[in-house]
């Protein structure tokens, strides 16, 4: 016990008041190509966090880490979906980064904070639902 008071107090601080979990357990974005083994301005320009979390892996909005490794989050789900059946316009999901792999687009991590306050997002299915939410359509011609 004493040795996890100075571990967190080392880490945290000494009010223990502004402790809290998500300070510890963060999850931090790497870009798969060069942003786990590029140059270190490389990382930078292509890793996306760290994001403060709850949870852990027995939890329903389940984050994994490695005791032994520290407290950073080293895996999530990449999407959380509520289905329903009954009515599938009713269903809402999310994505645990955006649409885009382009790391300098603004689709890159636009739905990370969302994924991260374990919000969700409407998921038009039906015709009548998904043309009331289409901003833009792109029609391929051969």
């Amino acid at each position: 016990m004493k040795d996890a008071r100075w571990e967190l107090t080392a880490k945290l601080g000494k009010d223990v008041s502004t402790w809290s979990w998500g300070r510890l357990h963060q999850l931090t974005l790497k870009n798969q190509t060069l942003g786990t083994a590029g140059p270190g301005v490389v990382q930078r320009l292509l890793n996306r966090g760290p994001w403060d979390l709850g949870g852990g892996e027995a939890a329903v909005d389940a984050t994994g880490w490695n005791a032994a490794g520290g407290y950073d989050v080293i895996w999530v789900p990449s999407m959380r979906m509520v289905v329903n059946v009954g009515d599938w316009d009713k269903s809402r999901w999310v994505n645990l980064t955006g649409a885009s792999g382009h790391a300098f687009h603004s689709n890159y991590t636009d739905q990370t904070d969302t994924w991260a306050k374990g919000e969700l997002y409407d998921w038009a299915y039906g015709k009548a639902a998904v043309d009331a939410t289409t901003k833009d359509t792109l029609t391929l011609k051969p």
